[in-house]
């Protein structure tokens, strides 16, 4: 997980705020409260809680014509890493 602090614009009159500029990206929560309390003072300010999720894609193979049919993310060529899904 990664923390961001961002300044925040409102472009008129009853419109919400919007992040606007990333200021600083840190992975621990002190770090970026001690930054968010500096940076609060002379501007609005708001801390994102950014979760890093992996990609993955999964290819799927048939030895035999589609009645046993594996599974295995892709790039991993191993054997190992395969799990077989039908059949």
């Amino acid at each position: 997980m990664k923390y961001e602090l961002w300044d925040v614009v409102s472009y008129g009159d009853g419109e919400p705020p919007m992040p606007f500029t990333l200021i600083e990206r840190t992975n621990t929560f002190s770090e970026i409260y001690t930054k968010f309390v500096q940076e609060n003072k002379n501007r609005s300010c708001v801390i994102f809680l950014k979760e890093e999720k992996e990609e993955t894609f999964n290819i799927h193979t048939s030895p035999d014509g589609g009645t046993t049919v594996y599974e295995r993310n892709f790039g991993y060529y191993n054997n190992k890493n395969k799990r077989k899904i039908k059949g």
